[in-house]
């Protein structure tokens, strides 16, 4: 890992540690003997890594950090940790137990540019007289004046989310960097998620963080590929659903029509407005050239046909209680309605029965 934080240790400014390992001196001011534990945040929670005693003040960590990560110093009966970046280097740790958040750490230049990021996080102090006058308008009712404070406070978070941003897209080639991402990973679009990361694996290759943001990345990749397959111009998911009369039909058997597929159940209410709708659509165009398709979500059998006859729908209706025909197109909510060609590919995404007489009025004329 070709790492600038790395090759600090080479140029001999770390003297006191080899560049493959660490040594942590720490030193109470408040503090004479006890225990010091060192931890690690991981997936399921904070692990173990070593403890070490305090004696006269002082304690001592050594060990090989394989890659730079975020840790936490606590003392015993203490809840408040240290909170640091370790890495291969000699790092001095002062600290008072009741002011934890306030140790100095030198020798860690990624800790270096934590406390950078934190010390210039934007209206910190502005935020806490916000919330003093807030509370004071609270009190008294004063609406105008508590709106105009929120109103405020979303300006501070649009502030503090690009000052987010900017910190990490200069920070893609370090730890810190890859740490800060993961947290704000979801907020984040995808193209940008994806530029990170190409630049933090570039510098950090396997860094359980560049791990991390890779899994998490996963499924919103999966996500994308599957909207960009159900643009318009392309294909159809295909499926095959069985129908009233207990029969296996498949959408590629209306290769050759303009398709109509309408997902929606029993208990969906703009749904069943729709309906009515829908069998005039089907009373005028259906024929050779167009069909509709009914995708139920309905869970029940019972609940799905007596829809179906209450409504007076003579078309192709199918069942879905699994969802798997929905799945496939992705459906959030529904109505969900999809018109294809007669070569089953995409023509238009959520049209209603309006918008639909049109189109078909148009291939009349």
């Amino acid at each position: 890992m070709r790492n600038l934080f790395f090759g600090l240790a080479l140029m001999g400014l770390f003297a006191a540690c080899s560049a493959d390992s660490y040594k942590i001196t720490g030193e109470f001011e408040n503090l004479d003997e006890g225990t010091v534990y060192l931890r690690k945040i991981e997936e399921q929670g904070l692990s173990e890594v070593d403890t070490a005693e305090v004696s006269s003040g002082t304690f001592v960590f050594e060990g090989k950090a394989e890659h730079p990560e975020l840790y936490l110093i606590f003392a015993e009966e203490v809840e408040e940790p240290i909170v640091f970046f370790l890495e291969n280097s000699s790092i001095k740790i002062t600290a008072n137990t009741e002011k934890m958040d306030e140790a100095v750490i030198k020798g860690s230049k990624l800790s270096d540019l934590f406390k950078q990021f934190n010390d210039n996080f934007p209206h910190m102090e502005k935020e806490e007289k916000m919330r003093e006058e807030f509370m004071a308008a609270q009190s008294q009712q004063d609406q105008a004046t508590m709106q105009s404070i929120m109103a405020d406070m979303e300006a501070i978070m649009e502030d503090r989310q690009t000052y987010y941003k900017d910190f990490v897209k200069s920070n893609s080639n370090n730890a810190v960097g890859a740490f800060l991402a993961l947290n704000m990973a979801q907020s984040l679009e995808y193209e940008e998620l994806e530029e990170l990361l190409t630049n933090l694996e570039a510098a950090l290759g396997d860094h359980p963080y560049v791990i991390s943001l890779k899994e998490m990345m996963e499924p919103l990749k999966a996500q994308k590929e599957a909207e960009a397959a159900l643009s318009i111009g392309n294909t159809a998911p295909d499926f095959t659903l069985t129908d009233l009369e207990g029969n296996e039909v498949s959408l590629s058997d209306f290769q050759g029509k303009y398709v109509f597929i309408d997902f929606w159940a029993a208990w969906c209410r703009p749904c069943r407005e729709e309906n009515p709708l829908l069998v005039e659509v089907y009373k005028q165009f259906a024929g050779e050239d167009f069909e509709i398709i009914s995708v139920s979500l309905d869970q029940t059998e019972e609940a799905w046909r007596q829809a179906v006859q209450e409504d007076k729908l003579t078309w192709t209706q199918l069942h879905d209680p699994a969802n798997t025909a929905a799945t496939s197109y992705m459906v959030q909510s529904i109505p969900n309605t999809w018109l294809l060609d007669k070569e089953g590919k995409i023509l238009k995404k959520q049209i209603r029965s309006a918008e639909l007489t049109e189109f078909l009025k148009g291939l009349q004329n």
